[in-house]
């Protein structure tokens, strides 16, 4: 078993680690991905909300976030899967099998897009299926079809219309959850 001072599970902790470096810590990040970020790397407009910072788009937006714990004292591992955490005895255990010993566990997940719970979802995505409209490119000159009423959806329907001959948002609700600016962009 390895030992670490504090375990922070998932990218979107990078304040967190940052903190934890200015403390003088032994700080470990798990992240899952091969690529730190997560649901910013979706992002493909820019970011104007953000007290402080304004970017292109989330990758943009994740690098500075990078650049600014470059110089922190912290591990980072990715490509980690997490198979269970005991919260009582500050242990995470990996999916590999190894375990993980701390004095605090630090759990930012992040968020991941609802699943619809459909026949073939899981097969078809990459395969005409997409999370997000970074991939835009591909489907350009083709009809397409995007399905949810929040902010992804609506702005991910407003990007692919600037790709895209016809774009069809499908939603259950009567009214889209998502916020004005991209309900509006939807009826230019």
């Amino acid at each position: 078993m390895r030992a670490s001072r504090i375990c922070i599970s998932r990218w979107t902790s990078n304040a967190a680690a940052r903190w934890c470096d200015e403390l003088g810590l032994d700080t470990l990040v798990l992240e899952q991905n091969e690529e730190v970020g997560g649901q910013l790397l979706s992002v493909h407009n820019p970011i104007e909300n953000y007290l402080g910072v304004r970017a292109r788009n989330g990758r943009e937006l994740r690098d500075r976030f990078v650049e600014q714990t470059k110089d922190c004292d912290f591990d980072l591992w990715t490509n980690v899967e997490i198979a269970g955490v005991d919260l009582k005895a500050k242990r995470v255990r990996l999916r590999s099998g190894e375990e993980l010993q701390s004095i605090a566990i630090i759990i930012a997940t992040g968020l991941r897009r609802r699943k619809l719970g459909i026949p073939g979802e899981d097969e078809f995505v990459g395969r005409g299926m997409i999370e997000s409209s970074g991939d835009r490119a591909a489907f350009a000159g083709k009809d397409v079809c995007v399905i949810g009423g929040g902010d992804a959806a609506a702005e991910n329907a407003t990007l692919f219309a600037e790709a895209c001959p016809t774009v069809t948002l499908v939603h259950r609700g009567k009214k889209l959850r998502a916020r004005r600016e991209f309900t509006e962009a939807l009826h230019t």
